[in-house]
């Protein structure tokens, strides 16, 4: 690879990071969101499976986004 394509590619993994970090992110979200309401219709409807599951969901879409400090506290709750 010559020297003058280098800060080209530098330039576009750079940004296809930023792109996938973006997406995980907004999947973390997403299944954040899902864990919590199947947790909570797993409590409110006596199904253990169900809110075992969504407190998983929960923990794991923190994790996604980043936030490990909210994930370990979801995960001890």
């Amino acid at each position: 690879m010559s020297r003058s394509r280098a800060p080209f590619l530098v330039l576009t993994l750079a940004i296809a990071l930023a792109g996938l970090s973006a997406c995980d992110k907004e999947a973390g979200r997403k299944q954040e969101t899902v864990g919590k309401v199947e947790s909570g219709v797993g409590t409110v409807i006596g199904d253990k499976d169900l809110k075992a599951e969504g407190k998983q969901d929960k923990v794991v879409g923190g994790v996604k986004q980043g936030d490990l400090k909210g994930a370990v506290k979801d995960a001890k709750d």
